[in-house]
């Protein structure tokens, strides 16, 4: 199997781009399609809302050929599917989700054609209230009409009264003069005031029926007022009264009406400032939401703990709280003072620290640190004060001359034979015997 496909892999890879092309060409056909998509078709299908409505003739209705729903003249639905039910065309209408909600089961459907050629368009008044219709509801027959045509019209007459429109139509030709464009013309003009007649007939209609429920309305709040008579008499007393105190503080009134601006300006400064402040804390806010959220199941979850240390706290710990009071209250007297002491010796414990460190600090290289020469000086001390000696408990010490202390030496001693003397018992060695041990430089 592999060879064969390693010898086809160009015949494999030209069906490849071929099936591609193929879909990328359906799925491009499909989309510039009138017809909306089922659900379970990939990339292209949509998910809508299924209405149906009862129409007394569904002629000229086609299902798939694109013929649309509309509402105020915007598409929103399409037609999918029209069956016969009991002598009734029974039309299913695909409607977009966004569209759904906004019709109500008391809308009404009006087919009517969008040209010469008889391509149907379901016209749709949404309707109103405050429930939106189910999904798969059926608008019944009386909230829909079908596309009357003048022959459907003419057809309805008997042969007499057929003549007689024959006869009015041709004596109107005869009095318009061939005027039937400038008639059709004004009567086309005449709808838009039938149609705003027809909104003031009905918003007639609504005032008359409101005013009915107005005088209704009244008539009982005038009874019930005619068996509280008293109590009416009462409250027009007390309304005096109140109006009466009103008109004793006018001045006090009007005073306050006076500084009400300056209130009003401070109050709109402050509201500025809250709002400024919000602004500012809202991220802040938000941010702590989830803590604050998370913060009510740990407090819940402590009830229990503060429940239990109630009675400790109240009969063991507030106990010994005051007993030890006292002695609290001294040794706050004493730590002042304590205080101090221990400023003053952590300073010479400091300087303690750094003289222990100097002494223990060993320089790099050949250099030796102090504790190094301290061992050294503890070595000649003990040589020094050593009792148990043949020449008795004397301090030896050894001096180191150089040239210089010998020239000095020799200097002071140059004629006086005493000090030479001394100089010789104390065999001091000579500048030349310094020399030749290397001890001059040369």
């Amino acid at each position: 199997m592999n060879a064969v496909l390693r010898r086809h892999v160009r015949d494999v890879l030209a069906i490849i781009v071929l099936l591609v092309i193929g879909v990328a060409t359906t799925v491009s056909i499909l989309s510039r399609q009138t017809t909306a998509m089922p659900e379970w078709v990939p990339l292209l299908g949509e998910d809508r809302f299924e209405l149906k409505a009862e129409l007394s003739s569904g002629q000229a209705l086609t299902p798939g050929q694109g013929q649309k729903v509309t509402i105020a003249g915007v598409e929103v639905g399409d037609i999918t599917d029209v069956t016969v039910e009991d002598g009734r065309a029974v039309v299913t209408m695909q409607i977009e989700q966004q569209y759904a909600r906004a019709i109500y089961p008391n809308a009404t459907a009006l087919l009517r054609p969008r040209s010469g050629l008889q391509d149907m368009t379901l016209a749709m008044n949404p309707g109103s209230g405050d429930v939106a219709v189910e999904e798969g509801e059926v608008l019944p027959v009386s909230q829909t009409q079908p596309n009357v045509q003048s022959d459907e019209i003419l057809a309805s007459l008997d042969a007499d009264t057929q003549a007689y429109v024959k006869l009015l139509l041709s004596g109107a030709g005869q009095g318009l003069k061939n005027r039937g464009a400038q008639l059709a013309a004004g009567l086309r003009r005449l709808a838009p005031f039938t149609r705003d007649i027809a909104r003031t007939n009905a918003g007639l209609a609504k005032r008359r029926h409101s005013l009915e429920r107005v005088i209704h309305s009244f008539r009982l709040l005038s009874e019930e007022l005619g068996l509280h008579d008293q109590q009416l008499g009462e409250f027009v007393d007390s309304s005096n009264a109140v109006l009466a105190s009103f008109a004793a503080q006018e001045g006090n009134l009007r005073r306050s009406l006076g500084e009400l601006p300056g209130a009003l300006r401070a109050t709109h400064t402050a509201l500025e400032s809250s709002d400024r402040l919000a602004l500012q804390a809202a991220p802040t806010l938000r941010e702590l939401t989830p803590a604050a959220r998370d913060l009510g199941p740990g407090l819940r979850a402590t009830r229990s703990l503060f429940r239990r240390t109630v009675e400790p706290i109240r009969s063991e710990i507030r106990p010994f709280t005051r007993k030890v009071h006292p002695t609290v209250r001294h040794l706050k007297q004493a730590a002042g003072p304590l205080a101090e002491t221990t400023k003053g010796l952590r300073g010479g414990t400091e300087e303690l620290n750094r003289l222990f460190n100097a002494l223990a600090f060993n320089p790099s290289g050949n250099a030796e640190g102090y504790l190094f020469f301290l061992n050294w000086l503890s070595h000649d001390l003990n040589a020094l004060n050593f009792i148990q000696d043949a020449h008795g408990p004397m301090g030896r010490v050894l001096p180191i001359f150089s040239c210089s202390d010998s020239r000095l030496i020799e200097a002071t001693v140059e004629g006086k034979p005493f000090l030479r003397t001394v100089k010789d018992l104390t065999n001091i060695p000579s500048t030349d015997e310094i020399a030749t041990l290397g001890g001059c430089g040369g």
